[in-house]
């Protein structure tokens, strides 16, 4: 019983430590996040996925830019991201990936797949990924253009 008192504390101190340092070491990388708050529309390459493609061309989507059939990313805020599609009438199949992201580098970045979801025609139970889905991607960047180019695959 008292063996019971010491290892339950010893391993939630343990467990705290852990992930605290994690996330510390996540976040000591101050690199600058130019990314947050902007849309992009995906050139080539599709929706961003853990088994997607090797390369990815975007461009900076305009709101003021009218757009059918188009596969598209957005960097919510300083850790969020959503890749997902849309289509005109008559393919009533969209995906939405959702995950975070953050720089690992100036220009290198890791997104984590959280979850991937489906809605109109093709409903489909969402997938969540425990843990998360990793990639790592290069960033090439010229003016309102971006590359990201997959690491691991």
């Amino acid at each position: 019983m008292m063996k019971r008192k010491i290892v339950v504390p010893f391993l939630s101190t343990l467990s705290i430590i852990f992930f605290s340092c994690k996330d510390a070491e996540r976040k000591n990388k101050h690199f600058p996040n130019d990314l947050k708050n902007t849309k992009w529309i995906v050139n080539s390459g599709g929706l961003i996925t853990p088994d997607g493609e090797q390369i990815y061309d975007l461009t900076q989507k305009k709101d003021t830019a009218v757009i059918f059939n188009f596969h598209a990313v957005k960097f919510l805020d300083e850790e969020k991201f959503k890749s997902y599609d849309s289509w005109e009438c008559g393919n009533d199949c969209f995906t939405e990936i959702h995950g975070r992201y953050y720089f690992i580098e100036a220009n290198q970045i890791k997104m984590v797949v959280d979850s991937i979801s489906t809605s109109g025609t093709c409903l489909a139970p969402t997938q969540m990924f425990k843990p998360s889905k990793e990639m790592v991607f290069d960033l090439t960047r010229e003016g309102e253009h971006l590359q990201l180019t997959r690491k691991n695959k």
